[in-house]
């Protein structure tokens, strides 16, 4: 699955590169290229917490290859894992901020929890591939 994910991140951003690099003016497409991928990088989650973003910028993180990447990386990583298994949670329930589980830390994440949302990501992915390739031509 892994390998899966980062072929699809890696025909994506290739795609948006050369529909970028497709037009006939380079002064343009040079800078587009650069603030492309770097809100691609702002908004993939890793950089800020897309749940403290305002409103009126959040639209920006469905646009971000890296975002659905790493959402799907994070998925197949960290579903069903148990980081304390020796930990008694009824006895240290002082502490608000452990996490134990995977699931945990996908939900404090964002990251829906479902088949659905491992899966949603790969056809993000294929479908901006497409358009992007579709603009090419």
């Amino acid at each position: 699955m892994m390998m899966l994910t980062l072929t699809m991140v890696v025909y994506t951003a290739s795609s948006v590169a050369l529909a970028i690099a497709g037009q006939s003016v380079v002064s343009i497409a040079t800078p587009l290229m650069n603030i492309s991928f770097v809100f691609m990088m702002i908004f993939s989650g890793l950089l800020v917490n897309l749940r403290t973003v305002v409103p009126w910028l959040s639209w920006l993180q469905y646009l971000s290859i890296t975002r659905y990447g790493c959402a799907a990386l994070q998925h197949n990583e960290f579903w069903g894992q148990n980081f304390c298994p020796g930990l008694n949670v009824t006895a240290n329930s002082t502490c608000s901020f452990a996490i134990c589980t995977g699931e945990e830390f996908l939900m404090d994440q964002g990251i829906d929890l479902s088949p659905w949302g491992l899966w949603q990501h790969h056809v993000a992915l294929a479908s901006m591939t497409v358009i992007f390739l579709t603009v090419l031509t």
